[in-house]
């Protein structure tokens, strides 16, 4: 499917901010190459954006959700609305933590992962795992896929952003594309100058995100191969971070912290 920009009826603003829908579907490589952008995005526009990040609910995410776990217990469909009972921002560190035990290793999703991502993501335990099959989170699936489907969401991942202006219509971007045309979205529906807040530093950002993929580090510090890597090596000479290398990438992860990788 070509990749496509599509115009969309307003929604109500909130807080005079740019609010942005991303439709995702956590187990899609391209998908994963957006997480760098929307973690920019959350660092240097905070003040000015609010995210929603949703699972996108159509049959194939949900399928792949289904194949990759074990058990309606570490169904990620159901663990990340779970999750988001307690609140978006945890339920967004949750998903993290999960995509960070199961990517690197091409993991299924278990239990085991679900119990360790929801204690790092500082939800209440007894909480989640009850909800994950309550009719609290099957009544927010339902709301979602309404949503997906009203936004008629063609080609994952998509983003739908919305101004503070309730006259003025969202705009729908499928596909994954470069960070400079979101924020070019951004600043043409704030309509004044962005003060960007600035990014932190390199072991900051590990530490900060628990693991962390070369390509990642490129996306968001935009740096040259050469200087970065130059940078990276200094941080593992001192023995501040480890590295696992793959047949995709180099992962990084802060020596001492929670044990994800297998370091060399």
């Amino acid at each position: 499917m070509d990749r496509v920009i599509h115009q969309w009826p307003a929604v109500e603003p909130l807080d005079q901010k740019v609010e942005i829908f991303y439709f995702f579907d956590p187990f899609s490589d391209v998908c994963r190459e957006m997480e760098p952008i929307i973690n920019k995005l959350i660092i240097e526009y905070r003040e000015y954006v609010t995210i929603q990040k949703i699972l996108a609910p159509s049959l194939t995410v949900l399928t792949k959700c289904q194949a990759q776990s074990t058990s309606d217990q570490d169904n990620l469909a159901l663990a990340y609305k779970a999750a988001e009972v307690q609140g978006r921002n945890k339920a967004r560190a949750f998903m993290r933590y999960i995509l960070n035990r199961i990517v690197p290793t091409k993991s299924i999703c278990t239990y085991d992962h679900m119990l360790k991502s929801a204690e790092l993501a500082g939800l209440d335990i007894q909480s989640f795992f009850e909800e994950i099959n309550s009719s609290t989170v099957k009544s927010m699936l339902r709301r979602d896929l309404a949503v997906y489907r009203e936004m008629d969401v063609g080609e994952l991942p998509a983003m739908v952003f919305f101004s503070g202006d309730v006259h003025e219509e969202g705009i729908k971007v499928e596909g994954a594309y470069p960070y400079h045309i979101f924020t070019y979205i951004i600043n043409e529906l704030l309509e004044f100058e962005v003060e960007k807040k600035p990014l932190p530093g390199i072991y900051d950002y590990i530490e900060s995100f628990e693991v962390v993929s070369f390509h990642e580090l490129k996306t968001v510090f935009e740096w040259r191969t050469g200087p970065l890597l130059n940078e990276l090596k200094k941080l593992k000479l001192k023995r501040l971070i480890d590295e696992l290398e793959t047949d995709e990438t180099t992962y990084y992860q802060v020596r001492g912290g929670t044990e994800v990788l297998n370091a060399n």
